[in-house]
């Protein structure tokens, strides 16, 4: 008797593991290799300047660990002496990546990073000024690109990717990733 009890839990628990995965096809995870587009914003004072900054960009990963993040980023700043400036920059930064669990290695390379001033318009403010701090922000924009950043990987799908880094001052910022998927 015992062994028959044995025997139909046994052919019971097959039941339900058969019924929990028949027709269901797993599927492999989701890859961080792709065509991306995202739009992100941050601020940041500078040399007693304020500085709001948008992007609007591409990023794409590719399988051998490197990436290419390409944006045109908009600064309004707020200078210190009440003027405002807006520039407009080209930014493209040929990139290294890697992913450790959750771990999102991520940085820039030096030698092939490009910033480059396209655009800039000012009230208040001496015209100097405004050449000097363009060539700053490049400075300081560039003076750390190439140091490597660990993110957290909050989310990964076939259509969005999502990271966040948390600065030492405590605050998060987020970015979100949203695959572009070919017609090939």
């Amino acid at each position: 008797m015992k062994k028959r009890i044995t025997f139909c839990a046994l052919v019971l628990a097959m039941i339900a593991m058969t019924a929990f995965t028949n027709g269901k096809t797993s599927e492999p995870p989701a890859q961080v290799e792709g065509h991306y587009i995202y739009v992100h914003a941050f601020d940041y004072d500078l040399q007693g300047n304020h500085l709001d900054v948008h992007e609007s960009g591409t990023m794409d990963f590719f399988p051998d660990g490197t990436a290419i993040d390409s944006a045109a980023q908009l600064y309004s700043v707020m200078m210190g002496d009440s003027g405002k400036v807006i520039y407009v920059f080209n930014y493209v930064s040929p990139s290294n990546w890697r992913l450790d669990g959750e771990d999102f290695y991520f940085s820039g390379i030096k030698e092939s990073f490009r910033m480059e001033l396209v655009d800039c318009s000012f009230v208040g403010c001496d015209s100097a000024h405004v050449a000097e701090l363009a060539q700053e922000i490049i400075k300081v924009v560039s003076g750390s690109i190439d140091y490597q950043y660990k993110f957290h990987l909050d989310s990964l799908t076939e259509k969005k990717m999502q990271w966040s880094f948390t600065y030492r001052d405590g605050h998060s910022d987020t970015w979100k990733f949203f695959r572009q998927l070919t017609t090939e």
